[in-house]
């Protein structure tokens, strides 16, 4: 089947998430690196409240759910999208789930399948891995849902822990804050509830051990967006990879609970007026995971499910290969694509950048961890030649920074963005706003890598690839960089060095030395 079906790279596939409070949906297309969104879409309509908590399904809730389904496959219709549709807690536990399966399936023609809490927990593990970069360490996810937690530990991208627990934010607020009152003693049976859940899963991940903690839902971007609001008064351009600590959760949870009603905490800056209402119980339960667990600081994840069965979907067509890249170079090549960039040029010029910045390390105190923003960068420096070559630098910045890239944070964007902004004509100026509101360590990073990147560029000047490596050499405060050609002209070679040498200045000053291209 994989065989078959590889060389379609442009297939469009919408995945439906039917959750206890809402139904998602994203449609993409998916290629050689991974996937494009085109459209998104989100209905609350609490699946899992009604007559019996998360037992039964009531006639109105499955009525909204159809409703919603309905309006969704318009949707992914008009994109000519492959539909994959999956239920999760409120569906998986009702006794009559058999009753919205069958009027999803007649009335709207959708076939939803019912997932385990087990396999939702690796789904959710995949969407997260599309959009924050794992490397090696040992991750712990969290994705607080309406119906259920989902946990994942994992090292190196591969799962250790994958379960699912019953704690959710809907299925809590109905089981203990029925009324619009947040009742204190309502809240501390809450959270001894969730304590005693999750005690014997924390005992199994604190054995196990991790070193970074990932959260995903609509739940925590609500408390990411509050806590960025309270640090900042603003929201960060891109919430993916926002950093928050215990500290901050706890400060914001007081404010949540300060309010005695859902309609005071929509006043709240942040707050999703949707979520007014569960935040308080799903607050409650990202706190005693953190307590049980002794949780320092939290990362943000915008993908999820969804995203999850999106890839999931997609490797069982065949259509992205079971080994997954990193989730930032992923992003970066599907942006270099859409943008029609020279990939050969700029794969190389990302080449020669890395190469470079190994070489400067081995002389100075270089911070090697930035070569995944250098290689970003380099890759992305060209992309502002979709809008015109005439300035192209400058469109690069306000594409890379507009583009949604996953498996960075905000910050990391930013200094991708300006890296590219700078690899030509002019240097970096604290007149410049964009550039002067990054914190000074950020400003040298910025500085690093644009001189390294514009050096890279002046390489392959010949877009014949030519230079294949780089040695050097150090003396009397000279660094000697040494291109190896391996194939190419005595002219390629020679216009080459002459462009590098060049464009070496912004690297010179952030060096404090004299560099010089060539033997």
């Amino acid at each position: 089947m994989a065989t078959s079906t590889m060389k379609n790279l442009n297939s469009v596939i919408a995945a439906i998430d039917v959750g206890t409070n809402s139904v998602h949906m994203v449609v993409a297309r998916v290629g050689e690196h991974g996937f494009h969104v085109l459209s998104t879409e989100k209905e609350t309509v609490r699946l899992g409240s009604g007559v019996a908590g998360a037992d039964v399904l009531s006639d109105a809730a499955i009525e909204r759910a159809v409703v919603a389904l309905r309006h969704m496959k318009r949707i992914a219709d008009a994109h000519s999208a492959e539909i994959c549709a999956v239920a999760t807690s409120a569906v998986r536990e009702a006794t009559n789930s058999a009753v919205f399966i069958a009027r999803a399936k007649k009335e709207v023609g959708i076939d939803v399948e019912i997932i385990s809490g087990n396999e939702e927990a690796r789904l959710i593990h995949l969407g997260v891995q599309q959009s924050i970069a794992f490397g090696a360490e040992t991750i712990l996810s969290i994705d607080i849902g309406g119906g259920s937690t989902e946990f994942c530990v994992s090292t190196r991208g591969r799962l250790k822990i994958a379960q699912s627990l019953k704690v959710g934010a809907v299925r809590l607020t109905d089981a203990f804050l029925s009324s619009d009152d947040t009742d204190e003693g309502a809240v501390r049976q809450l959270r001894a509830q969730v304590s005693s859940v999750i005690a014997p899963l924390a005992f199994e991940i604190r054995q196990s051990g991790f070193s970074r903690v990932v959260v995903s839902s609509g739940t925590c971007e609500t408390l990411a967006r509050l806590i960025a609001y309270e640090r900042d008064n603003r929201l960060p351009q891109s919430m993916n990879g926002f950093v928050f600590t215990a500290e901050e959760l706890t400060s914001v949870l007081k404010k949540i609970y300060s309010c005695s009603t859902a309609r005071e905490r929509q006043e709240l800056q942040g707050m999703d007026a949707k979520r007014s209402d569960i935040i308080v119980a799903g607050g409650a339960i990202l706190h005693e995971i953190m307590r049980a667990l002794g949780i320092e600081s939290f990362e943000f994840s915008e993908y999820a499910l969804r995203e999850g069965v999106l890839v999931n979907a997609a490797r069982l067509r065949g259509l992205i290969e079971e080994d997954a890249v990193d989730a930032g170079l992923g992003s970066v090549m599907r942006l270099a694509e859409r943008c029609s960039v020279d990939i050969l040029h700029s794969s190389h010029v990302a080449l020669l950048s890395r190469k470079i910045l190994s070489l400067v390390s081995r002389r100075f105190d270089i911070d090697m961890s930035l070569g995944r923003l250098l290689e970003a960068a380099a890759l992305l420096a060209n992309t502002g030649n979709a809008v015109s070559y005439s300035k192209h630098h400058l469109h690069s910045y306000y594409i890379i920074r507009n583009a949604d890239l996953m498996g960075f944070t905000d910050e990391e964007i930013e200094v991708i963005a300006l890296a590219a902004r700078y690899h030509r004509k002019g240097a970096p100026k604290l007149s410049h706003s964009d550039f002067a509101k990054l914190p000074e360590n950020r400003r040298h990073d910025v500085e690093l890598l644009a001189g390294i990147v514009r050096i890279a560029t002046g390489l392959d000047r010949s877009h014949d690839q030519s230079i294949s490596d780089l040695s050097s050499s150090y003396k009397n405060e000279i660094l000697t960089i040494i291109p190896r050609p391996s194939s190419g002209t005595a002219e390629s070679l020679a216009l080459n060095t002459f462009t590098a040498q060049g464009r070496v200045d912004m690297l010179q000053e952030f060096l404090g030395c004299n560099i010089v291209i060539g033997s």
